[in-house]
């Protein structure tokens, strides 16, 4: 009796070691099934990659075998290889012509200025111009009494107030139209637009013929833009700028660093002036005054058609 119990339990107890292959199998069915799907995820990378790849290749006309779709296949560039050599910058060239004969050479009517901006607007370059008032004031610039400073928007000339004008007076000296025709050399033959600015340092001025140092500054700018236009600069390029004693260069803690301070800063924009063209206009023939008679309102109100789609309400008789 108690033996075949034990045997009825060692069948039960057999039976029930070989579950965990239902769980494995459906461990690897599930673990198939998801190397299945992202296999089908890169194929489908794969194919819209060839795709993009071929359309650019169309676009910029590059070489490549044509049974993958397209005229050719955009390669990868190394940052090992700089396009430096000619052939490639000749490639490139290549490339940008044929796709502005895709796109067009033509702007969009009333788009020119966003398309093609105007670079006429643009003044003559300062490394030239740099290297030219380097070379004419050099002496002045050695013995600290000029500056010549450079960012991306101005080239400045900075000059001590003392070589140019007595203390607090704005009359300029004898030696200041000898220092201007240093610079006149430079900037006359540029068509560059000129600021002059006038700075004073902190002391305050107050006589018969300044009351505060923004008079001073402005003064003396004044002055120095008068000479330039002496010296046939166009007085279309140049502008006057007054700061007073309120853009200090340095503290005005003694009298060496406010002596810093007054100074006078000739600015040559990058912008350059451009002449006007001379407007012309159909000019009619004009009938002579004596045969012209005066013109006699009626007291009807007339409702004239202008040509551009306008109306003119008027009492005078039409000829």
């Amino acid at each position: 009796m108690l033996n075949s119990r034990r045997a009825q339990n060692g069948v039960q107890e057999d039976s029930h070691l070989e579950r965990w292959l239902v769980s494995y199998a459906d461990y690897m069915t599930l673990l198939f099934a998801l190397f299945v799907v992202l296999y089908a995820f890169a194929l489908i990378k794969e194919e819209k990659h060839a795709i993009l790849s071929n359309s650019l290749g169309e676009i910029f006309h590059l070489s490549g075998k044509k049974e993958q779709g397209g005229l050719g296949k955009v390669e990868q560039n190394s940052s090992d290889t700089p396009l430096t050599s000619g052939d490639k910058l000749s490639e490139l060239k290549d490339f940008n012509k044929g796709l502005l004969d895709e796109v067009g050479t033509e702007p969009v009517p009333g788009d020119s200025q966003l398309v093609n901006p105007d670079v006429k607007q643009l003044g003559t370059p300062f490394s030239s111009m740099k290297e030219k008032l380097a070379q004419d004031l050099l002496e002045v610039v050695e013995k600290g009494y000029a500056q010549i400073e450079q960012d991306d928007n101005w080239l400045t000339i900075e000059f001590r107030s003392g070589l140019l004008f007595d203390s607090g007076s704005a009359v300029t000296r004898s030696a200041t139209k000898a220092v201007l025709k240093q610079v006149i050399g430079t900037i006359a033959p540029a068509n560059n637009y000129v600021h002059v600015r006038g700075y004073t340092d902190d002391q305050s001025i107050s006589n018969e013929q300044f009351q505060s140092n923004w008079q001073l500054s402005s003064a003396r700018a004044s002055a120095i833009v008068q000479e330039l236009q002496q010296l046939d600069i166009e007085p279309e390029r140049l502008a006057i700028e007054a700061y007073g004693q309120y853009r200090p260069k340095v503290d005005n803690s003694n009298a060496q660093t406010r002596a810093q301070n007054r100074r006078v800063v000739i600015a040559i924009s990058k912008f350059g002036w451009v002449k006007p063209r001379p407007v012309t206009q159909d000019v009619a023939e004009a009938l002579p005054l004596k045969d012209v008679g005066p013109i006699e309102d009626s007291k009807e109100i007339q409702v004239i058609e202008l040509p551009n789609g306008g109306l003119r309400i008027t009492t005078r008789k039409q000829e």
